[in-house]
């Protein structure tokens, strides 16, 4: 046979076994869907017989999570001053025990190990935010470096205080909240948790499936003697540990967990259940 036709031939082939093999996977995955669906049912029924109604809509699954080791970055921490105290020279001073103080133009902005944040801007240093509040508290955000969503907005007279949400990777990080407070168009105090810090090494780590989760927190309530009749949902996201001593601290991948009477955070690995004090 001449060799353009085996060529072709060959190509033909390969094209039909690549074909082959993507119709077995693909099956194979809608076969491992069907059973996690199935499993997630049987999950809800049991826990509605045990007296708990779970809204399926409201869970999410925790795939592609996993735990985070995250190093203080005093560069990325810098940036974050200038972005919040104003362009020009911050100055910097480690006031030892991991707090560091940036200042400038009258305004000043301290920073703990984990994030811990406290920013002052008196009347005269204070950001004219020249517009949108909202969009003015987003911009700030954006030149700081983080990566934030609104989570709501309050108003007391000539106040208005707007607050953010951190995500890590698209993920929300449930204890990263900020709240920046604008005294009519300017803005006067920025307070909460942000993370500046770098990517350190990776961890390994087994995320629960939901049946699984949903079945630990079940265990982990009657263990505790909580009481609730409806879980509402359970939303993936992480939380920051407390920071070591050389400011590293570290994402633990949790479901944020809200029932009837009170809301939890179930770690995604071990599933131990921690109850919000709130």
């Amino acid at each position: 046979m001449e060799w353009p036709k085996l060529k072709n031939l060959i190509l033909l082939l390969l094209l039909l076994v690549n074909g082959f093999l993507l119709v077995l996977v693909g099956a194979r995955w809608e076969e491992s869907a069907r059973y996690e669906r199935a499993a997630l049912e049987r999950t809800v029924e049991v826990l509605a017989r045990g007296g708990v109604a779970v809204e399926p809509d409201g869970l999410e699954d925790g795939a592609g999570l996993a735990p985070v080791s995250l190093e203080r970055n005093l560069d990325r921490e810098l940036r974050m001053a200038q972005a919040l105290l104003g362009p020009g020279t911050v100055r910097a001073e480690n006031q030892g025990g991991g707090l560091y103080l940036y200042q400038f133009g009258g305004g000043e902005l301290s920073v703990r190990p984990g994030g811990e944040l406290s920013a002052a801007l008196p009347e005269a240093s204070g950001q004219p935010a020249g517009g949108s509040l909202e969009r003015h508290a987003a911009g700030l955000l954006k030149q700081a470096g983080v990566d934030a969503e609104q989570t709501g907005v309050t108003e007391e007279g000539e106040w208005t205080r707007i607050r953010f949400r951190q995500l890590w990777s698209g993920a929300p990080v449930f204890s990263c909240e900020v709240e920046f407070a604008y005294c009519g168009e300017m803005l006067r105090s920025v307070q909460g948790t942000l993370l500046t810090a770098q990517t350190g090494p990776a961890e390994a780590g087994e995320i629960l499936t939901l049946p699984t989760a949903l079945m630990r927190f079940s265990e982990e309530i009657a263990a505790s003697g909580d009481v609730c009749a409806s879980l509402r949902s359970m939303e993936a996201g992480y939380r920051a540990a407390a920071p070591s001593l050389s400011g590293g601290t570290r994402l633990a991948p949790v479901w944020l967990v809200t029932t009837d009477t009170a809301r939890y955070y179930l770690d995604c690995v071990t599933g131990a259940l921690t109850r919000l004090n709130e």
